[in-house]
């Protein structure tokens, strides 16, 4: 149930898997990849956005292990979050389509020194939200602020995007690793993100998967060189 004071997200009401919050007749946790990179992703999240069904910042939750989610509240500042901006063994940016596209295209030369990991800090909500929690978080101010340039608008046709720059969070993530030049571990997200969309829709409108899935294929022969347990995701 949605929480006092906040949206309900559609379709909140109807079983979910807990793990992807998807139906259990379209629950993908069994292609759930493992993937590995040293990159941080660090999750700000709206608390309206945290239980919506379309949401994708768990996708990269779910695949990439040392994810870290926080739940943004204006009077309540993470305090986990505000000591790893401070933390010297990271090299931490913000991503804002206001940001700067220079530091975005500077990601293959490794700016940070080599005792640094990068982290990223990237807004979960809605555009409006979004913003809301920039200027409203006096903790963010003081990070670098990247943007990125898509080539392509955003393919995520379950939420409408109103400007070419905006990416769902899953897209800014693949992004990211795609100028990391991490080559497979952007791969195997845009397909586990494809394999979401396309289970989402199948929800939406009351079917099953009907067609095979060049994505499912790609990500269960990941899977299958690499074994592990999938864990379960809890956003908070």
């Amino acid at each position: 149930m949605a929480s006092e004071g906040h949206t309900a997200a559609r379709g909140y009401r109807l079983l979910r898997c807990p793990s992807c919050y998807l139906p259990p007749d379209v629950c993908i946790c069994a292609c759930t990849p493992k993937i590995h990179t040293p990159a941080q992703f660090w999750l700000l999240i709206h608390p309206d956005e945290c239980r919506k069904p379309t949401n994708t910042a768990r996708l990269i939750g779910a695949s990439i292990p040392h994810t870290r989610f926080f739940a943004w509240y204006r009077t309540t500042p993470p305090a986990e979050l505000i000591a790893l901006l401070t933390d010297r063994q990271f090299t931490p940016y913000l991503l804002v389509p206001q940001g700067d596209v220079a530091l975005f295209e500077r990601l293959r030369e490794r700016p940070w020194l080599p005792d640094r990991v990068p982290a990223f800090v990237l807004l979960d909500g809605t555009w409006s939200q979004a913003r809301k929690m920039l200027h409203r978080s006096p903790y963010l101010q003081g990070i670098p602020r990247m943007a990125i340039q898509p080539g392509i608008p955003s393919t995520y046709r379950l939420r409408c995007q109103h400007c070419v720059q905006h990416l769902s969070t899953v897209e800014v993530a693949i992004a990211l690793l795609e100028q990391l030049n991490e080559v497979t571990a952007s791969s195997i997200l845009r397909a586990y993100f494809c394999v979401f969309a396309e289970s989402c829709l199948a929800a939406r409108h009351g079917h099953r998967l009907t067609k095979s899935l060049p994505e499912m294929a790609q990500l269960l022969a990941y899977n299958s060189h690499a074994p592990q347990p999938v864990s379960r995701l809890s956003l908070f």
